[in-house]
């Protein structure tokens, strides 16, 4: 159900009709999910209530789609398993199959992947990496490219993955930065621990400034891949990531999808946290249909011109990160709106990028309706958390 309409005062926004009738929509940045134990996340971070309490190792939490230091080669880097605390030794489970799916024709379908799997269990735990190679089977389900793998190496350290390709599968420190504590007083319903009766969205209006990282003091786990550019294409290239796991749905022993993700914020800012696990088991052709709706609704529901939802879902619809290979370097977004490289890089600041086009004039130019205050949560990359070589993540804490 849509906002019935909006009113403002100076201090707050009040939405008519019930806030419990409009939660499918008031969800404004990043959906955040809280444990008993720890403190609530960002990003994508504990995007169902499955993942968060039964599969957290399937729990995908960012994709990151950038130029190496070698200007020949491209690094697709995918975290998962959030919210590790220091000196915590999360295992990592074998029977989730991850993938990095590679559209280079524009058509909405993987045309390659590239697969990781972990062996065995306890202290001794490989991955072995499959690909790239054209999937045998597109969509929802999966299976296992054909051969040995392209490389085994243990946890934690880089090992090579056939001719000048490297990998890292491990920890790492979490590389989103995110002033969740404001949002949780912006948006109070997003604050899993006040459930079933939060406050009124909008009684705040303001992030702080400075703003404080909450993901500061966490790890997560990671895949890095760092591989030549000619493996994928040579021109755009449109990624997106998944968890798979077999399921007794599926008697041919497939790998069945339980979660995707590309473009952050998508999901998390405009639509109901219910859909989310519906939108998890579908491919990026069923995106127009199904998440623009959700960002038209939003964008009329807090009151701004729909020429920005027409914006936004131009360059985020569907959901994949979109990079072209041919370009040497670029900007979050820069495919489409400046011609570069595009892709997303770990300090890239995709918070007050959303946030900017949402609630300011970002992008479109409209002022209609912005609420100023909200366009930044002042938190940017600690430059101590990031390395300037592979696996360029930061060392965990």
């Amino acid at each position: 159900m849509m906002f019935s309409s909006i009113e403002r005062s100076p201090n707050s926004i009040r939405l008519r009709g019930g806030f419990s009738n409009i939660a499918a929509f008031v969800v404004i940045l990043l959906l955040v999910f809280t444990s008993p134990t720890l403190p609530a996340s960002a990003s994508d971070h504990q995007d169902t209530t499955f993942l968060a309490t039964k599969l957290t190792a399937a729990d995908l939490t960012d994709l990151y789609v950038f130029e190496s230091t070698d200007p020949n080669k491209v690094v697709l880097a995918m975290d998962f398993d959030p919210l590790i605390v220091p000196g915590e030794n999360r295992s990592y489970d074998p029977n989730v199959l991850y993938q990095f799916k590679i559209d280079n024709t524009g058509d909405k379908i993987e045309d390659l992947v590239l697969q990781v799997k972990i062996n065995g269990t306890g202290a001794n735990q490989t991955a072995t990496v499959y690909g790239p190679g054209i999937p045998s089977q597109t969509g929802t389900q999966s299976t296992l490219l054909a051969g040995p793998g392209s490389g085994t190496g243990a946890l934690n350290q880089t090992f090579n993955v056939g001719p000048n390709t490297k990998a890292f599968v491990g920890l790492r420190k979490d590389p989103f930065f995110f002033d969740l504590e404001q949002f949780f007083k912006i948006i109070p319903d997003r604050n899993y621990q006040l459930q079933p009766n939060p406050a009124p969205p909008f009684q705040v209006l303001t992030f702080r400034n400075p703003g404080k990282d909450l993901l500061a003091s966490f790890n997560v786990h990671s895949i890095i891949l760092e591989l030549p550019r000619n493996l994928l294409g040579t021109d755009k290239i449109n990624v997106w990531m998944t968890t798979s796991t077999k399921t007794p749905r599926l008697p041919n022993g497939n790998f069945a999808q339980i979660e995707r993700l590309a473009v952050p914020a998508l999901n998390e800012l405009f639509m109901d946290f219910k859909a989310h696990n519906n939108s998890n088991l579908q491919t990026p052709k069923n995106d127009e249909p199904n998440q623009s709706n959700f960002i038209k609704a939003f964008i009329s529901a807090i009151g701004r011109p729909q020429a920005i939802a027409d914006a936004v879902i131009s360059v985020a619809i569907p959901d994949e990160i979109l990079a072209d290979l041919s370009k040497p370097t670029g900007s979050y977004f820069g495919t489409l709106l400046a011609g570069n490289f595009g892709g997303r890089r770990p300090k890239d600041d995709v918070i007050d990028t959303t946030l900017s086009v949402v609630f300011g004039s970002a992008v479109t130019g409209i002022t209609a309706g912005q609420i100023p205050a909200l366009t930044s949560d002042h938190v940017g990359p600690n430059n101590a958390f990031f390395l300037s070589n592979f696996p360029y993540l930061g060392t965990p804490l």
